[in-house]
């Protein structure tokens, strides 16, 4: 008899194990999911699915809580923007799942793709295209900072199109190195972002804000017209080093049918001094968006194939120049250095006495959920004067034991 009932045993809890749901009741009930896989990372797993009572469809990712363990504070982030958001050009959360395995969330779906990827697509592009796009993300910047949020991680792979309709709504995403400011004038310390978009004051790493935010933009929009950044270098630390040298310059060969309006906008928001740098909304005011209506139609799409660098692996995919494109220096439209750059007997350039030879010493990470040219350093530059600021403890979210427990996550 005793036999018997172990058999039982061994037959319920086989039966349990095969009826386990793949996914939460609550979610299964109100969305259908597909089998079609929109992307993969480190933490999970993003899939298409509809909702049953409207038929839109939406993306909804999958993260492993095993996976995340000890880098929860990326999603936990993440999460906080999302619900705090609504705004036609950044990704809004609609719906929130948890169990113990796993989070699921649902928001915007976003099919029109990357940035970039589509506009390689398109039979042409001008001047007033890149304004319409640029136009687009500063309004999304613009609602961020307005809700005290700073991005830190802007660049064209987080940049989505909503749809593949001719006139698709531009939105911002990936919110996992983003910071809710407590106080409107709070300073961040964590060097965090992705080599090639992040601003000079990260890397220099005496304190930032939302001005890193537009830093990006610029470097995005100068992309968006040339099809290669601002700053370059054959390796990571020479990178860093173009960066925080502040110099940048607009070739003739591909910038001489671009109008002076859209140089200008690039300068004020590459400013080195994040003080004197142009915010979002006065960005939004600058005559370029006014003009570029009124520019010459000249394609700019042929020089924006060609320059645009080819993906290496992921792990290696710093986003730099193609060294040929940046050796051209026949005929060039200097920028001036910022009057904080000098040059020593040894060419080691300097910024307000930090040694730009020690940003080597960053501790890159991996830390982006889905890709891996993101780097978050919680390691200080080895200071060369004692006032070098250290970082703060106040950057770091302390997760709870229930990290997800809250009002807004639908009950299982």
């Amino acid at each position: 008899m005793h036999k018997i009932r172990n058999i039982f045993h061994k037959i319920e809890a086989e039966s349990k194990v095969q009826k386990e749901a793949p996914y939460p009741w609550s979610l299964e009930k109100h969305y259908k999911i597909s089998k079609n896989v929109l992307g993969t990372g480190s933490f999970g797993v993003v899939k298409e699915c509809t909702d049953k009572r409207t038929g839109i469809n939406y993306a909804l990712k999958i993260i492993n809580k095993t996976a995340i363990q000890g880098k929860e504070q990326m999603l936990t982030t993440e999460l906080d923007v999302l619900k705090k958001v609504d705004h036609p050009h950044v990704v809004t959360l609609h719906e929130l799942f948890e169990t113990n395995k796993a989070v699921y969330i649902i928001t915007d779906l976003a099919s029109g793709g990357e940035l970039f990827y589509q506009l390689l697509q398109k039979g042409s592009y001008t001047e007033r295209d890149a304004a319409n796009l640029v136009q687009q993300v500063l309004k999304g910047v613009g609602y961020l900072h307005d809700n005290e949020i700073v991005h830190r991680d802007l660049k064209p792979e987080n940049l989505l199109f909503s749809n593949k309709t001719d006139n698709p709504n531009l939105m911002i995403t990936d919110f996992g190195l983003s910071k809710i400011l407590r106080h409107h004038n709070d300073i961040l310390m964590t060097a965090c972002g992705t080599p090639g978009y992040v601003a000079p004051e990260v890397l220099r790493q005496t304190g930032h804000g939302k001005p890193v935010d537009i830093w990006s933009v610029g470097v995005i929009m100068y992309t968006l017209l040339c099809g290669y950044t601002p700053f370059w270098g054959e390796d990571q630390a020479s990178l860093f080093d173009n960066i925080l040298s502040g110099a940048y310059y607009f070739e003739d060969e591909y910038w001489s049918n671009i109008s002076d309006y859209a140089k200008d906008l690039i300068d004020k928001m590459l400013t080195y001094d994040a003080d004197k740098r142009i915010t979002a909304h006065e960005a939004l005011q600058h005559p370029w968006f006014h003009m570029a209506h009124m520019a010459d139609n000249f394609d700019l799409l042929n020089n924006v194939r060609t320059n645009f660098p080819a993906r290496t692996t992921l792990k290696k995919a710093i986003n730099v120049v193609q060294g040929i494109t940046r050796l051209r220096r026949g005929s060039v439209r200097s920028r001036e250095y910022n009057t904080n750059v000098n040059y020593g007997l040894t060419g080691i350039v300097k910024h307000n006495n930090v040694d730009i030879s020690d940003i080597s010493t960053l501790d890159l990470q991996i830390t982006s959920m889905s890709r891996n040219d993101t780097f978050n350093s919680n390691k200080v530059l080895k200071p060369t004067t004692p006032s070098l600021p250290t970082l703060s403890s106040d950057d770091s979210i302390v997760i709870e034991k229930d990290w997800y427990s809250s009002n807004k996550i639908i009950p299982v």
